[in-house]
């Protein structure tokens, strides 16, 4: 009789430390929600390819002097560490995770995991080698708003495509070629390019579409009641306009090609007949020329504004954000770089 009691505890026992690891690695497993508001990166990185996005006190930027691989460092440049080998874009953050575009394949021995599929993929932040994929799909334009993500896919049909950051819940949302990073208080705003260029609104919760203005309005960043932007009828110049009233103010007549927002200035690259990447004060003040020349690649950060000659990936040049203009190169990252593919031909 003991010895049945004996058994039946251990069993017991044996149930009962199952159940809990069965808990516990559920848990483990189970991405936590967002807070309402979350925004993954801001619109004007995601419009400049998403290569830097500032989060928590770091910044995660995809490095091309090491094939794009995914690093972080802090604001300053300092702490630098390479994170995972692979080529990454459209980086968003939340408090745990990062998402991003891979776009490439890439691998390490020292990292232990192999990617080697293009797509939507999530990696814990202090955990790099915890890397999931949300949608094996080419694509660009990722953005994380609040707890879903959304891209774009052109695997058959160029389409807006979402699915939450569990990996549950994929959707296409519509068969249409935009740019969908310009988000806020859970509406997508985009021109609607199979029409009239108007500047639309997409309801993420009804899954509906409006139209927001008449104004023609390419790379539309929304703050508030105001949008920055490219104006496509008055030869792509650069734009505010006021969503409200329809006020709409000239900032600079040049003709636009891409712009970006950091708190105190609109980078954009003008082109013509003398191209130069300009920063402007939002109210059309203290314009300035930052580099003569075409670039792309704008992406801001808290200390630096970061960019590439047009068509080239390196080097990549910075300047202060809203300090004095003074243009160099972004040699740690260089220097980061030779040392990470130093140590992996060791």
């Amino acid at each position: 009789m003991k010895k049945k009691l004996i058994a039946i505890l251990c069993a017991l026992i044996a149930i009962l430390i199952c159940a809990g690891l069965f808990v516990f690695t559920n848990l483990a497993k189970r991405v936590p929600e967002n807070p309402p508001g979350t925004i993954g990166n801001t619109s004007g990185n995601l419009y400049n390819g998403g290569l830097f996005c500032e989060s928590d006190g770091y910044v995660y930027f995809s490095n091309p002097y090491d094939g794009n691989s995914l690093y972080r460092m802090r604001p300053d440049e300092s702490e630098m560490k390479k994170l995972i080998t692979t080529q990454v874009a459209s980086i968003n953050a939340d408090g745990n995770y990062l998402y991003y575009y891979q776009g490439g394949s890439g691998g390490s021995a020292g990292l232990g995991f192999l990617i080697s599929t293009t797509g939507i993929y999530r990696v814990k932040k202090d955990r790099p080698k915890d890397v999931v994929c949300l949608d094996r799909v080419l694509g660009k334009y990722v953005i994380l708003a609040d707890n879903t993500v959304y891209y774009t896919s052109s695997d058959d049909e160029i389409s807006l495509k979402s699915i939450g950051i569990d990996g549950e819940n994929a959707q296409t949302l519509l068969q249409l070629d935009i740019l969908p990073v310009s988000v806020q208080d859970g509406t997508f705003y985009y021109i609607n390019n199979e029409d009239n260029l108007h500047l639309m609104a997409y309801n993420l919760t009804t899954q509906a579409s409006r139209q927001v203005l008449t104004e023609d309005i390419y790379m539309p960043i929304i703050e508030g009641t105001t949008v920055y932007g490219i104006d496509i009828h008055d030869d792509y110049a650069l734009v505010k306009l006021n969503i409200t009233t329809g006020e709409k103010t000239l900032l600079d007549s040049d003709r636009t090609d891409l712009i970006n927002l950091s708190d105190s200035y609109i980078y954009y690259q003008t082109s013509g007949k003398t191209p130069q990447l300009k920063r402007i004060r939002r109210d059309g003040s203290d314009m300035a020329v930052v580099r003569d020349g075409a670039h792309s690649n704008i992406n801001t950060t808290s200390g630096y504004v970061y960019f590439t000659g047009f068509g080239s990936t390196t080097p990549v040049y910075k300047t202060s954000t809203s300090g004095p203009i003074n243009v160099t190169t972004f040699d740690e990252a260089s220097r980061v770089a030779l040392e990470e593919i130093n140590k992996a031909n060791k």
